[in-house]
């Protein structure tokens, strides 16, 4: 006879992700999830860069809202932690904006 041994699937939370160490390391928590994101690459780095010198430029001409960049935790729910490389938030959402995070979807990602 043999014996299933079935273990219930640890998902975590934000509250699990602030307890990770700070080691320079970027993680992430999707679907309760832990996943440790790899440092980009030098040519990442430099489109993205530019890309959020652009979007800045003209986010801030047209006084449209805030541009914000990696590492900046984004809560989407108590298990979905990201840190998007660039993201926008409208003027008219950024109550999502608080002092230690984003609480919310950003308007572009």
């Amino acid at each position: 006879m043999s014996v299933s041994v079935l273990r219930e699937k640890v998902r975590y939370t934000y509250e699990d992700y602030l307890l990770l160490p700070e080691d320079g390391k970027r993680y992430q928590i999707i679907e309760g999830e832990i996943y440790l994101v790899p440092a980009p690459a030098p040519w990442h780095q430099d489109i993205a860069r530019k890309l959020v010198i652009l979007l800045n430029e003209f986010v801030e001409r047209y006084k449209l809202g805030r541009v914000f960049f990696a590492p900046c935790d984004v809560i989407l729910s108590e298990e979905d932690i990201v840190q998007p490389d660039i993201f926008f938030i409208s003027k008219e959402r950024e109550h999502i904006i608080t002092e230690m995070n984003i609480q919310g979807v950003p308007d572009l990602v």
